[in-house]
């Protein structure tokens, strides 16, 4: 009984996750002024991250992720929808969605004797922080920088690598089309988006 209610109790752990993400970027981002050079503020409503989340919770539940690792992945759920949220409300990517799951999972790592999220972590870094250095802080912010650190640690360094190309073309095709090249765009929910599709799809495939 218990193994039939494994993948639509964790879609709805997930989801829970997706909607509490987005309740906590409000609280951090309640009363902060955008930059001015930053990206604008771009509303948004909860149900779709509660969605993405219930998706991916049993995508990953049907294909058999051991509890541990699901335990891990809500918290990143969490993580990638609160980002998301920020960036897309106030222009900025708190550390506490970004190096927060970073620690664990790399910490996680560490402790089963597995260098290869941390490996991730510095290979997908490695880049992006040339960039935001190259760009000091404007074409490339650093929370955008930590979160692909995050995404390489999670996903390792090829996957990571698909992920961010296919973020980065979908974010100058959508900025193309509506108008927005020449303005600064929030590049965190592309980025999370990345992350979370390659993450279903890695374990479907």
């Amino acid at each position: 009984m218990i193994a039939n209610l494994t993948v639509p109790l964790t879609a709805a752990l997930f989801a829970a996750a997706g909607w509490i993400g987005t309740i906590a970027a409000g609280a951090l981002c309640a009363g902060r002024t955008p930059f001015d050079d930053g990206p604008q503020p771009v509303a948004f409503r909860r149900w779709p991250f509660a969605l993405a989340g219930c998706c991916i919770g049993a995508v990953l539940a049907a294909h058999g992720a051991p509890p541990a690792q699901l335990a891990v992945l809500v918290l990143v759920m969490f993580a990638l929808a609160g980002g998301t949220a920020a960036d897309l409300a106030c222009g900025v990517l708190p550390d506490v969605f970004t190096l927060g799951p970073l620690a664990l999972i790399v910490g996680l790592g560490f402790a089963a004797r597995d260098v290869t999220p941390a490996l991730g972590a510095a290979f997908a870094f490695a880049p992006f922080a040339a960039a935001a250095i190259f760009s000091r802080g404007r074409g490339m912010g650093w929370g955008d920088v930590k979160l692909a650190a995050l995404g390489g640690a999670l996903l390792g360094a090829r996957d990571a690598t698909l992920a961010f190309a296919l973020a980065a073309i979908a974010a100058y095709v959508i900025a193309r089309r509506t108008g927005g090249a020449r303005r600064p765009i929030a590049f965190g929910p592309y980025l999370a988006a990345s992350i979370v599709a390659t993450l279903a799809v890695v374990k479907v495939f």
